[in-house]
């Protein structure tokens, strides 16, 4: 699937309708909802290291004219792009998101049983820069705030969501919040952030599945026989056993439901590991396999920090912030897309090609809308123009 047919799947009207939708336009003559969305995503696809004077910059760039091509020629200050940041509404923004999940969730839907990572990354400001977020508490950087992003990573990142509260510095809040409310029918897999036996016991009332990790100290009581008649053999571990437990609390109380526990050696290097999880109709094998799959959560991290710029806070404003997010998350998205349709590995060169792909297009289109005429360049790029 080509660029211009993944784009063609979100049509213009869309954008026009959620601006509709959110009143976003009501305060903005020259920065309005829909060509601040292109212009934050061609600038998070672009600019490897994007800012608001490269936005500045862009505004006024031909790839981004080509892209608002009828829009009047026009200066915009950093400072006023930082000022709408602040301003816009960015519920246009996460329907705009939820709009791309669910257009692009239906080219990418798996027949094979649905699994959807979930994990946190934080996001690092002095408090005299950031004054949103939750402080450390650490001597030396207690000084520091932090911001916490939970996101849901299946086949898009179909989940997301932004703490601030000091509560949330625990996983145990802010990973069981965001596992807890999905609400699609997937099987949740997550690291040992979460601790709570509350929050596994949550889960199974709620019918939830999910898979996790436990330290092997973890204090229990055995609620059936080892199901294993003999070990397991995998790639990478030995399994040995497979039974039923109860697990305790540190406050030695016993959970309410018990949990299926899996327990094998890593052939690299002989360490024991415990995988758990409320599923019972599943081999050993395949609880290991799919806990494996929640690595792609970890790169899917370093791609956004490294490859869009998301640990960069381009606004400091809780507004903007959000802002930032859904439009780095549909970034991420359309390149997803991109990659897993044309059956591309890594995501570096993934990027590459997509923003070549996208450039060559709308020059082939340029070409064609001016018939070749280099004269009407700019009558084109700038029909209301003076």
């Amino acid at each position: 699937m080509n660029v211009e047919r993944i784009l063609s799947l979100l049509p213009e009207g869309i954008l026009s309708e959620l601006a509709i939708e959110t009143e976003v336009n009501r305060y903005s003559k020259k920065l309005q909802g829909q060509v601040l969305f292109k212009l934050l995503i061609h600038c998070i696809l672009s600019h490897k290291e994007n800012s608001l004077r490269s936005m500045e910059s862009a505004y006024e760039s031909i790839g981004f004219s080509l892209l608002n091509a009828g829009r009047k020629k026009q200066q915009v200050r950093y400072s006023s792009i930082s000022e709408r940041l602040s301003t816009i509404n960015p519920d246009y923004f996460e329907k705009i998101y939820q709009a791309c999940i669910d257009v692009y969730g239906k080219t990418l839907r798996s027949k094979s049983r649905e699994i959807i990572r979930f994990d946190s990354t934080i996001i690092t400001l002095s408090s005299k820069l950031l004054h949103q977020g939750y402080l450390l508490k650490d001597g030396d950087a207690s000084h520091v705030r932090q911001l916490k992003f939970t996101i849901g990573l299946g086949e898009l990142p179909q989940s997301v969501h932004l703490y601030k509260e000091q509560k949330h510095s625990s996983e145990n809040a802010a990973l069981a919040e965001s596992v807890l409310s999905y609400n699609r029918k997937a099987i949740r897999i997550f690291d040992r952030g979460i601790t709570s036996r509350k929050t596994y016991d949550a889960l199974t009332d709620k019918k939830i599945p999910f898979i996790s990790r436990i330290n092997l100290k973890s204090k229990f009581q055995a609620h059936g026989i080892n199901c294993l008649s003999s070990p397991i053999e995998t790639e990478t571990l030995n399994i040995y056993s497979d039974q039923w437990i109860y697990l305790f609390s540190e406050g030695c109380r016993k959970a309410t439901h018990p949990v299926r526990c899996v327990k094998a050696t890593r052939k690299e290097d002989g360490e024991e590991i415990a995988f758990v999880c409320n599923v019972d109709d599943l081999e050993a094998k395949e609880v290991t396999e799919l806990y494996k799959q929640r690595w792609e959560i970890e790169v899917f991290f370093k791609f956004l920090k490294q490859e869009l710029n998301f640990s960069h806070l381009v606004s400091r404003n809780e507004n903007g912030i959000k802002v930032m997010l859904y439009a780095t998350l549909i970034a991420a998205t359309l390149l997803l897309v991109y990659k897993k349709k044309n059956k591309l590995t890594g995501y570096k060169i993934m990027k590459q090609l997509f923003v070549q792909e996208l450039e060559q297009s709308l020059i082939r289109s340029f070409v064609e809308m001016c018939g070749g005429n280099p004269k009407l360049v700019n009558k084109l790029l700038y029909l209301n123009s003076s």
